[in-house]
């Protein structure tokens, strides 16, 4: 299960909290909070530090956001990772 919580939100950018596992089953909920934002020109900041596992379907999807417009806080190494690598859990 993954949960996403949105922790500050004003006119430019917006936190979100994920918690859980960031999983095929759930990546597409990700992707469309974020590119929701994305697309209200508003930068998207994902707070990693509660994400317990990514899948390769998760990798992914934060591969593909814009680096411009999402930036992950607070990762675990093991996500930073697996971004950098793009490998699979």
């Amino acid at each position: 299960m993954l949960k996403i919580t949105n922790i500050q939100e004003s006119g430019v950018d917006v936190l979100l909290r994920l918690e859980g596992k960031i999983t095929e089953q759930w990546a597409s909920l990700l992707d469309g909070e974020c590119r929701s934002f994305i697309r209200q020109k508003k930068t998207v900041f994902l707070d990693c530090s509660n994400v317990s596992f990514v899948d390769g379907k998760g990798v992914e999807v934060l591969r593909n956001f814009p680096r411009t417009q999402v930036t992950l806080i607070s990762a675990p190494g093991y996500v930073t990772e697996l971004l950098q690598i793009g490998g699979r859990s």
